[in-house]
């Protein structure tokens, strides 16, 4: 897994462990065998598929797939929201045929650190052409989105003032135009900031205090939720990590 400030990209197997995250998360197969997604609507079988924010979904059958985790962070975010569904729709893998040599590359742990932020972007980019186009984001919401990115504890009240709108509107006009709420967003950070420190030897209770969760129990609870591990599986150095250096 490479870990950077707008999302992650995966390739390996994927194990039956259900997980509810606020990205849109994009699987690919490496192979051209059909897998399947579990989500409330049911089961869908594909060989690529796009799961919209929020989705509480299983991977069945252990396949070897890519995942491109798109968080609400990223500048595309509100078009990959605005198009995915609310269960999880197949795209074509053909698509994606001009990645699959940099995938196999980076499921073999080939990549540098800048190859593997580069083939996170291609694969944004390569995916955004299949997205419809949207309009821009509100510069307010956009403002709010900056100040939090400064200072992830900023309240509602400093937020909402800053750009001269109700606490009410604010909250209604960020959902409308982030395509995920100022709740989820905030807590999105907050995980981004955990995130920083994995393989940095910090201990759970420090990084929940630092990246401003409740307690380190919280802070678990969150981060199993959002990417279906526990974290010390990932802080520990159990599972091959990277980070973007520029995230920490």
């Amino acid at each position: 897994m490479h870990m950077q400030r707008e999302g992650f990209l995966y390739a390996g197997l994927i194990a039956e462990i259900a997980s509810q995250r606020h990205s849109v998360l994009l699987y690919v197969a490496l192979d051209e065998r059909e897998f399947g997604i579990e989500t409330g609507g049911g089961t869908l079988r594909a060989s690529a598929a796009l799961v919209g924010p929020g989705v509480r979904k299983r991977i069945l059958g252990r396949p070897q797939l890519a995942v491109l985790d798109v968080s609400p962070t990223h500048p595309d975010y509100p078009a990959f929201a605005q198009a995915a569904s609310e269960s999880a729709a197949p795209w074509p893998r053909e698509h994606f045929e001009p990645l699959m040599p940099a995938l196999h590359e980076f499921r073999a742990g080939r990549m540098r650190v800048d190859e593997a932020d580069r083939l996170y972007a291609q694969m944004v980019a390569l995916a955004v052409k299949r997205l419809p186009a949207t309009r821009p984001v509100d510069p307010r919401v956009r403002e709010v989105m900056k100040l939090l990115r400064e200072n992830r504890r900023r309240s509602l009240d400093e937020l909402a003032e800053a750009v001269c709108l109700s606490k009410d509107w604010l909250v209604h006009l960020f959902q409308r135009e982030a395509g995920i709420s100022l709740r989820k967003y905030e807590q999105t950070i907050k995980l981004h900031a955990a995130a920083a420190f994995v393989n940095r030897g910090v201990s759970m209770t420090q990084v929940a205090a630092i990246a401003g969760f409740a307690d380190s129990a919280h802070f678990s609870k969150m981060w199993k939720q959002h990417y279906g591990l526990p974290p010390n599986r990932m802080f520990s150095g159990h599972e091959y990590v990277t980070v973007d250096p520029l995230h920490a």
